[in-house]
Formats: structure tokens, sequence, C-alpha cells
């Protein structure tokens, strides 16, 4: 009845079998029939037809949900699946879906008689016409792979070669467009991160993809064994940045001792980053989830960057070349509150550090000063502003009251008039270009810089005095933007 290599097909028409999926999948042939239990144990189910039941989990209950049910059993690839279900229903759509998407024909048995020795019944057929398979080339390449398998780079190299595709271990959802990516979850459950990650023009093949699913095991290992190794790196990186950045003199030198003895840090430039929530208030504890979740954004763009929290904030040590940009964007989504990001100059040698991180620290209190929100703020740019930041604040608004009296009130004039001379000081007091700037016409700005001039004294041909109001106006940009005024 069933040809040499039953197809799925041949075996639904000789049992009288209803198959919910397309034609597409109906090609598949069927080596093995085994029972779902037993398919649970085993890591490819390719060229099988399993047998499920769809049983509620308490008498007269609802049934559970199919495509969950099912979907364990889908990513090994059977040939086919066939389901009894325990009263008369239709097979749910998002089922057969899946079941079409994954190229596995789901065939449906309302049959209870014939359930009884479908097992039997269909490995018999099966029995009858199997042929020895044709020994597919990934499937030869198993073993050479394997050979590899002490070391997971050349592993890597040895599937890719097999497959005729690129093969690398993922940390981000691949967005390729043109090519065909495949995503094998590390954790098993599909879609989560990391993931062995292969692209080629087409789709793998169901052998192919049965190759792979058993070689997952081995990368797994591979990626335990190198995290695990990582992780204590890291951990010992982050406690002796921790000292080193500390007042503790004696404990800083002892720890740039064994820092160069166990080469710690890079050789490389590094830069210090400081973040701090902006806006909202995080305690200690917060900060410490903050640095939890953006250790794994730091590492992705430098596999040696060191988050710690130091001091009431969030510092991260990368390599200087660095998309800092970049990196900030990722910081921000990583997180559901607003961050401020100050960066020092680049340091190469770790008794520097120190030196950096205040940098950083001076750069992101700026930064929160003048409203940078989810901005990178760089010490290398602040130019004025991050030596008037060191002034005590009292001394900065007597020194902005008594040279912008009532230019730096809190009113709809003195809003106007600050925002002129923010102008004039980006134009360097050109009237015309600062006219265009404002959408007013060069006679109506002159007449409001008359105005101006009345409280401030003259300025527009008065060097020294310009430079005196224009240092007061950054002065007023330091404490008029702190959160919560």
């Amino acid at each position: 009845m069933t040809s040499p290599g039953s197809t799925v097909a041949d075996l639904a028409l000789a049992t009288g079998l209803q198959i919910a999926t397309a034609p597409t999948t109906w090609d598949a042939v069927v080596t093995s029939v085994i029972d779902a239990d037993r398919a649970e144990e085993m890591l490819s189910l390719d060229g099988a037809l399993v047998l499920a039941s769809w049983q509620p989990t308490r008498p007269n209950g609802p049934l559970p949900d199919l495509p969950s049910l099912l979907e364990p059993l889908i990513r090994k690839h059977p040939a086919g699946i066939v389901v009894t279900p325990s009263r008369q229903v239709n097979a749910p759509r998002q089922a057969v879906s899946r079941a079409e998407q994954a190229r596995v024909c789901l065939i449906w048995n309302t049959d209870h008689a014939v359930a009884t020795d479908l097992v039997g019944t269909l490995a018999r057929l099966v029995a009858k016409t199997q042929t020895p398979p044709a020994q597919s080339p990934a499937r030869s390449a198993v073993l050479d792979v394997l050979h590899r398998a002490d070391d997971l780079d050349e592993m890597l190299q040895a599937m890719g070669q097999a497959l005729r595709a690129t093969v690398r271990l993922s940390e981000s959802h691949s967005s390729a467009a043109t090519e065909h990516a495949e995503e094998f979850a590390l954790s098993g459950i599909t879609g989560t991160l990391p993931a062995l990650e292969i692209t080629r023009a087409d789709p793998l093949r169901a052998d192919e993809a049965a190759m792979v699913e058993g070689l997952l095991a081995v990368i797994r290992l591979h990626k335990k064994l190198r995290d695990s190794h990582v992780d204590d790196h890291a951990l010992e990186s982050a406690r002796n940045l921790k000292n080193i950045l500390s007042e503790d003199l004696t404990q800083r030198e002892a720890s740039l001792r064994r820092s160069r003895r166990l080469s710690l840090f890079p050789r490389h430039p590094v830069v210090f980053l400081v973040l701090e929530p902006f806006g909202v208030s995080v305690d200690i504890s917060g900060l410490h989830d903050l640095c939890t979740a953006l250790a794994p954004v730091a590492s992705r763009f430098d596999p040696a960057a060191i988050t710690i929290v130091n001091e009431g904030a969030l510092v991260v040590v990368i390599t200087s070349s660095t998309d800092l940009d970049t990196l900030a964007r990722s910081l921000y989504r990583g997180v559901q509150v607003p961050l401020a990001v100050g960066v020092s100059d680049p340091v190469d040698d770790p008794r520097s550090y120190p030196e950096a991180f205040r940098q950083a620290a001076r750069a992101v209190a700026v930064g929160r000063r003048v409203g940078a929100i989810n901005r990178v703020t760089r010490y290398r740019d602040l130019g004025v502003l991050g030596l008037l930041y060191q002034l005590p604040e009292h001394a900065r608004r007597n020194f902005v009251n008594e040279t912008l009296g009532s230019v730096a009130d809190e009113t709809p004039d003195g809003l106007d008039q600050r925002r002129i001379l923010q102008v004039l000081r980006s134009t360097d007091c050109n009237i015309a270009e600062s006219a265009r700037e404002l959408f007013v016409h060069p006679n109506t700005l002159r007449s409001r810089i008359a105005k101006i001039e009345t409280v401030t004294g003259k300025f527009m041909n008065e060097p020294d005095r310009r430079l005196t109001i224009f240092t007061a106006l950054s002065m007023f940009s330091l404490d008029s933007n702190v959160e919560g005024d």
C-alpha cells in the first residue's frame, strides 16, 4: 500500500488519518514511529512520526493550549505529529500555523478505535518499506565537528564549513534583511539570548537543523565554562577597581601592584563613564539593580568592560575606541529611568584611574546641572563650566545676582533676555546673525539689547564686561536646571 521510503502522506492515506497542514509538509519521509513520551528524551526527531494525545489535565476540564504542548516536539523537527484529541474538536489554527511554519506535518486523528494500536500499525507500515536513508553532507560532517570540540571557535568554524554558512554566538537578535538567519537558543527557550546564530541564503534542512540541535549541548558546556572564567575575572577586576578608586592610599597601592601582577586591567586606553539616574531617587539597592541590568550591555561593546557601583554612582570602564553615543543609547534602552552620563578623557595606566573617575564624576554633575538628560557629557567639552562648577554654589549665585540682576529672574522678560544673551554669545555679538536666529529685525534686537544694558551695564563694545556677563550666564545654567527645582 505504501511505496519505498513512505512519506507522511502515504501513511495517512494507508490509515485513514486526516492531514491538517498544507501539502508542502506532506512529502517528509518517515523512518520511525514513536510515542510523544519517548520523544521528549531524544535530542532529534529527524524522520520520526510522533504520536501525541491531547487530553485535559482534569476530568471534563478544558483542553490545554495545544501549540505550547507541541512546541518542544516541533523544535526537534519530526517528519510529522499525529494528535489524538480526547473529544471531537478541530485542529486549532495556531497549532496548524506553527507546524506549517516549521514544515512539520500535523495529522489529526479523531477515531479512538484506530488510536488503540496506531503506533504498532504505523511502525509495521514503515518497516515494510523502509530503506537506509542517504547520508547528507551535514550528517557526515558531525564527526569532523566533534573532533574539534575542544576549541569552541574551531568547532563553530567547522560547523560553518559543514553548513556552508556563517556560524557565531550571538548576544543580540539578528537584523539581517537579505540572508536567512536562524537562532538556536542556548537556554533551550526559543527567542532568548545568547543564541547560536546561523546565517546563509537559504533555510536549514531538517537533517541540518537536527545536527545543530545535537551539537548544542557541547556549545552550552563551552559557554558555561567560559562565562565562569569571565565571571571570576570580572569579580576580581571589580574588587580591585573599587580599591584603586578609594581614598585609602595604602589599599590603593596594594591593589595597583596586584592588578599589574595579575594583568586585571586592559593595556589599551580606556575611558570612565559615570551614570546617575536623572530626576528620580534611587537608593544603593536600586543602583546595584541598575548595575546588574547595564553590565551585560557594556560587555556587548567591550567584553573586558568593568561595571561597578562606587560612591553612589554607577561606574563603567570601557575601551576608549567604543562608540560612546551608540553605547549610551543602548544603556538608556536597558533601563526604565532617564540617565545622565559623564565621560572622562582616555587613560592607559591604572594609576590614572582615580583622576579619570573624578573627571567623569565632574562631567556627569555638570550634565545634570545643565539638563543633559540621556546625553553624554564629555569632560573635555566642559570648558569653563568645569571650572565654575568647582566654586561654592552660594558664590556662584551671588555673582549671578550681582551681574545679571533682574535678567536672572524667573519671569517672561528674564527668560527672553537670557535667550538673547545666549544667542549673542554663540554669534560673538554679531547683530545681523543674532537677529536671524531670533527671527526679529536687527533694530528690534538693538532695542532689546539696550533694555538689557540698563540692568547689566554696557557690554556690546566692552570686551571685559561682556566676558563677565557671559560667565554669569554660564553660572546661571549650572544652578537653574537642577532636577526637582
